[in-house]
């Protein structure tokens, strides 16, 4: 059992006035009285009050490549003294030139997808060209899972909803899968509502080659949300993503009592290890 969406930051860049701050996006969702930020042992004692086994842990998507370097060496520290409990991916911004030279990188530390990336974020075209394809297919290459952020096109305002929504996903995803057939795409935050248009028969068939995770969906719908997408797409295209330290996983009770026994624990184990590319 694996959470596959948990964030990790190191302690000097959780201080006010540090580099961290001054990136727009980052200073926008952390403007919080009290904002949630979480090292590798905070991630393991989250995982030990539900009894999971293992997370995947990222940093955060910085547009400033000096940053994201910063953090995935700290996420990669945590991954190596977490005893097999933490899961290590590297975040980049495709949008910069550097992206292949710190994913070839990353690899040597010990890091082995690619994540979360956002494109309101970081400032690259959420488009199957340029910068996020070269990304997208050196992953494929490479038998990296990756893990995209998206968003719903209606509903509440929040800091960091971004415009990642169904309809730009699609004019990405549908030349990303025949091009790119190899790829392991999860689409966080249950593709900002992607599979809900599952009745149409081409969507139904584009998201049965994705996964979906299930990243803050407490705050954003009802819990028989992942009952309508199981019945659409089948329980082995959700994964279980609690995007800790937002949410801790305990808070997804309430969603897995909503679903079948035996549903849950596909989305739970199966369909998380399934994209990760674990047995």
């Amino acid at each position: 059992m694996i959470d596959g969406h948990c964030h990790l930051l190191p302690l000097h860049l959780r201080v006010p006035g540090s580099k961290a701050w001054r990136d727009p996006w980052f200073a926008a969702c952390h403007a919080m009285e009290f904002p949630r930020f979480a090292s590798g042992e905070d991630v393991v004692q989250a995982l030990d009050e539900v009894g999971l086994e293992q997370a995947v842990v990222f940093g955060w998507p910085f547009a400033d490549p000096g940053l994201l370097r910063e953090v995935n060496d700290y996420t990669a520290a945590e991954v190596g003294a977490s005893g097999g409990r933490l899961i290590g991916f590297a975040t980049v911004n495709p949008g910069q030139a550097s992206a292949g030279a710190e994913i070839g990188r990353c690899q040597g530390l010990g890091l082995s997808g690619l994540g979360e990336l956002n494109c309101d974020a970081q400032g690259f075209n959420l488009a199957w060209e340029g910068g996020l394809r070269s990304t997208l297919k050196r992953c494929e290459e490479m038998d990296w899972p990756v893990l995209l952020h998206a968003s719903e096109p209606v509903g509440h305002l929040y800091p960091g909803k971004g415009t990642a929504t169904p309809g730009r996903l699609w004019r990405l995803l549908e030349p990303m899968v025949q091009a790119a057939p190899g790829l392991r795409l999860c689409l966080a935050h249950l593709g900002g509502g992607l599979p809900l248009y599952g009745h149409m028969p081409e969507v139904r068939d584009l998201c049965q080659r994705l996964w979906f995770d299930t990243a803050a969906i407490p705050y954003l719908y009802r819990p028989g949300v992942l009952r309508a997408v199981t019945e659409l797409l089948g329980a082995d295209r959700i994964c279980f993503g609690s995007d800790f330290p937002l949410l801790r996983p305990a808070r997804y009770r309430v969603q897995l009592e909503e679903m079948s026994e035996s549903a849950a624990r596909q989305w739970l184990a199966p369909a998380t290890r399934a994209w990760l590319g674990r047995p």
